[in-house]
């Protein structure tokens, strides 16, 4: 009855042993086989890690730009709030000089005296506004110090990875991460001479 699956008596587990045998002689014991298959592991492992390289830049660029964001964000609302500050507390100076110099010059009878009390009110709310901008302006140069550092570690970061892609031997990667730190760099210096300007206008409004 087995004799059906077999009709021919041929024998599979010599078949198997010889063409193992026939494997291993022309398969493991040739070195070009040998060199073949540890060029192809080491192709291999050089692309996953190019590729986890890749990845961690991808990653380490996101994050930069959305602290970049932040940054500009951040500097965009200190200057507007600085900015409607300012204009306020010139306007509300202008009215006050008038009124001294109506006064000093014989016109204080056309000012009431609910007048001046209403201009030292609206003077004392300036005062206060300007108060206000000044401690949010402290607070977002206080951040933006902060995320500043974390741009510098970052950039620290991004070196490290340029130094490793380097040493596995992946020059194009290397290229655009050293332009990206100069990218980086330059923003970082610009945001610095907005914050330099920003002070000098400060100073400027709090000598006025």
């Amino acid at each position: 009855m087995l004799r059906q699956f077999n009709p021919d008596d041929v024998d599979y587990g010599r078949w198997i042993e010889r063409e193992r045998r026939a494997f291993i002689d022309a398969r493991i014991r040739n070195p070009y086989f040998m060199y073949s298959l540890c060029t192809s592991l080491g192709l291999l492992l050089a692309a996953v890690v190019g590729m986890k390289l890749w990845i961690d830049h991808r990653r380490a660029m996101w994050i930069t730009a959305e602290i970049m964001a932040d940054i500009y964000n951040q500097d965009a609302y200190s200057r507007r709030i600085a900015q409607e500050a300012i204009e306020k507390y010139n306007t509300h100076i202008e009215l006050c000089n008038r009124a001294i110099e109506a006064a000093e010059h014989g016109g204080a009878a056309s000012t009431t005296g609910s007048e001046i009390e209403q201009l030292r009110g609206e003077l004392a709310c300036v005062a206060g506004e300007r108060d206000t901008a000044t401690r949010e302006r402290d607070l977002a140069r206080e951040e933006l110090r902060k995320k500043s550092e974390i741009l510098a570690e970052m950039s620290i970061r991004l070196e490290a990875l340029t130094n490793k892609s380097g040493a596995a031997g992946a020059p194009k990667p290397s290229s655009d991460l050293r332009g990206a730190d100069a990218k980086l760099v330059s923003h970082i210096n610009s945001l610095q001479e907005q914050l330099y300007t920003e002070r000098n206008s400060n100073r400027r409004l709090r000598g006025g």
